[in-house]
């Protein structure tokens, strides 16, 4: 994968390498590498309050807890 791919497909924008804007040599190399590290670290945080509780093996229900692995917490509803 080409550096900056990443970052363009989160929405971040691209420094030129060539013209006024990407004068320094390698500056725009690097900012880009920045950004995808950024875009990869921002894709493993959960979205939403589901995907959290996901995350962190949180679960609930009214049956009888099966499978998951140790560590994970199950919340059963009483009727």
């Amino acid at each position: 994968m080409a550096v900056g791919d990443d970052a363009q497909a989160a929405g971040f924008s691209l420094v030129p390498e060539t013209g006024e804007e990407g004068r320094v040599r390698w500056g725009a190399r690097e900012i880009n590498r920045a950004r995808d590290f950024i875009a990869q670290v921002k894709a493993l945080i959960p979205a939403n309050k589901s995907a959290y509780r996901a995350a962190a093996g949180i679960s609930s229900g009214t049956a009888e807890p099966t499978g998951g692995t140790d560590g994970d917490i199950y919340f059963k509803i009483l009727p």
